[in-house]
Parts: structure tokens; C-alpha cells; sequence
């Protein structure tokens, strides 16, 4: 493969990925700049390239611009979340990774990979309102309930299933939280949607979070919800434990969930009370929480995924 192809095979893909690529050279001097991060930044390519990092962005400086510290230190920085003013004046808020280029143990540059988080936002409800979208039943003939999957939606012959429903249903109507493991592509939903819709809860709200599908340092404001003035850009906002309020929330993937954030749900399970990001008041909460992993729970608690105190309170 001669390197003329390479350079067009790099181009077409850096384009047309839904992340915003920058590099540049060991001086900070950028060399790079793909069409998508124009997009999320509000420039041209044009306006960029050639340019220092603080020239491009007169709002960072050597202490606060994670892309100059790691092409000086040679450390990656991951999923930072970041607000900043571009050349133009334009407030931008994106998550940002920063990856040096070293040959060798020489540093030669870096690259900045960020993801828009108003797009991201989007996708992410977009598809759970995609998969969580609940189905429509008459009633009466005129009347339109919403309704989500219940056990009567199983169809199976299999004994043990059978006998796993029924043991279900009676768990079911107590109001104990709920761990289920299963692999991946197992309807470990269809069975949280259906406890839910068995349960005195089911004419509350039912809230579905994949802790996977969120960057880590915003998972805990998505839980639990903001302050205004906690970080730069932040409002009073509910978490999805107020929005849930009443009813059941679903945390999908609960072992992707960092450790020090479980620590902090097994309190929020236990005291019934939850504190805001950059907050100082409580709010009681009544919720009942179902959370889902796809390995076994001993192992998971072994390989230090899953807190051993959360799993069994």
C-alpha cells in the first residue's frame, strides 16, 4: 500500500467518524484538523492549522490546556470534560481525550479527540427512547394506556423459565431492589420492565440508564443531578433518581459503574436520601432500583467491578 493511498484511506475515515481529531506537531504547532471537530468548535480548518494551541484558543494556557500538558508530560488524558472560548468568542462544551505521539521515548505530538456533548446527549436519548419505547393498549375502545412489557409477554415452553416467572412475580410485589445477571441478549429489561408493571409502582415513572453508554465524569450528575454553579455551566437540574421519584429506576450495567459511584448508590439505597452534585441539601427519595450485569456477580466482585457490600445490601 503506497503512502498516497494511506494518506486518502486517513482522510476518509478521520472525516467521517462522529469525533472531532486534531494533532499537533511537538511544538504545539497544529497539523491537523478534521471536518467534524470544525463542526463542535466553530472553526475552519483554515483558521487552525499553522497555529499554536493558544493562539486557536485564547481562553487556555499552560496550566489549564490538557492537550499542551500531555504533549509535555507524554500522558494520556481520558474523557475530560471540558467549557472553553474558541478564537471566534464561542462558549464550546465537549468531552475531550488527549493521546501523545512518541517514537521511541521521544514525544513528536499529540492528538485531541473530542465528542460533542449536546450530539451525544441526543444519540443517547434518542436510542433509549428507542428501545425503552413502550407499547400502546386500547382501553375501552377510546382510551390509550401506556404500558411497558409484562410476564404475560413471555412465551416459552421451557420449565425452568416458567418456574423463574412465577418466582419472579411473587419477589416482585415486595419492595426489596433487584440485581439480575444474565447475558447479553437475554430480555434482562423485559424482566425489570415487568416487575415494574406487576408492582404497586407501576403507575409511577420507569427510568432506564445504561451506565455504560455515559462518560464517567458525568454519570454521577446524571444520577443524582446538579446545582447551579457546582462546575462551569452547570443548573439546577433533577438526577434520574428525582425523575424516577415514586417508581423504578433501571441502571443497566451497573458494573460499569466506578467504584467510588457505587459506594455512593449503596448510601442512596440505604438512607433513602440523595445530595446533588455540588449541593448541600438532601432530598428523601423513594425509588426502587433495579440493576442488571452481564457476568457473574461473584466474579465481577472479584475483579473489583462490583462492590461486594452493594451486591449483597
Amino acid at each position: 500500500m503506497d503512502i498516497a493511498y494511506k494518506d486518502v484511506l486517513f482522510d476518509i475515515i478521520v472525516n467521517n467518524i462522529n469525533l472531532g481529531i486534531a494533532i499537533v506537531d511537538k511544538d504545539g504547532f497544529f497539523i491537523y484538523y478534521n471536518n467534524v471537530m470544525g463542526e463542535i468548535e466553530g472553526l475552519d480548518e483554515q483558521e487552525v492549522l499553522g497555529k499554536h494551541i493558544f493562539e486557536a484558543y485564547p481562553s487556555f494556557d499552560k496550566k489549564n490546556s490538557t492537550l499542551y500538558h500531555c504533549l509535555n508530560i507524554g500522558t494520556p488524558i481520558y474523557n475530560d470534560l471540558q467549557n472553553y472560548i474558541n478564537g471566534k468568542g464561542r462558549k464550546i462544551f465537549s468531552i475531550v481525550t488527549n493521546i501523545p505521539i512518541k517514537i521511541g521515548d521521544k514525544i513528536v505530538g499529540a492528538i485531541e479527540i473530542a465528542k460533542d456533548v449536546d450530539k451525544d446527549e441526543k444519540t443517547y436519548k434518542s436510542v433509549d427512547n428507542w428501545l425503552n419505547k413502550p407499547k400502546m393498549k386500547k382501553v375501552n375502545n377510546d382510551k390509550i394506556k401506556t404500558n411497558y412489557y409484562n410476564f404475560d409477554d413471555f412465551v416459552t415452553c421451557d420449565k425452568n423459565i416458567i418456574k423463574l416467572i412465577e418466582k419472579v412475580k411473587k419477589m416482585a410485589r415486595y419492595e426489596s431492589n433487584v440485581l439480575i445477571y444474565g447475558e447479553t441478549g437475554t430480555g434482562k429489561e423485559i424482566f425489570a420492565q415487568s416487575i415494574h408493571n406487576i408492582s404497586s409502582r407501576r403507575d409511577k415513572p420507569f427510568i432506564a440508564q445504561n451506565c455504560a453508554a455515559i462518560p464517567e465524569n458525568l454519570l454521577e450528575s446524571i444520577l443524582f443531578g446538579t446545582e447551579k454553579g457546582s462546575f462551569t455551566g452547570a443548573t439546577d437540574k433533577e438526577g434520574l433518581f428525582e425523575q424516577a421519584d415514586g417508581g423504578t429506576l433501571l441502571l443497566d450495567e451497573l458494573n460499569s459503574l466506578p467504584i467510588y459511584l457505587q459506594a455512593k448508590l449503596l448510601r442512596v439505597l440505604q438512607e433513602k436520601y440523595i445530595r446533588r452534585v455540588g449541593g448541600t441539601a438532601e432530598k428523601r427519595i423513594n425509588v426502587r432500583v433495579i440493576a442488571t450485569v452481564n457476568e457473574e456477580p461473584s466474579k465481577l466482585i472479584e475483579l473489583g467491578k462490583l462492590r461486594q457490600d452493594l451486591f449483597l445490601g
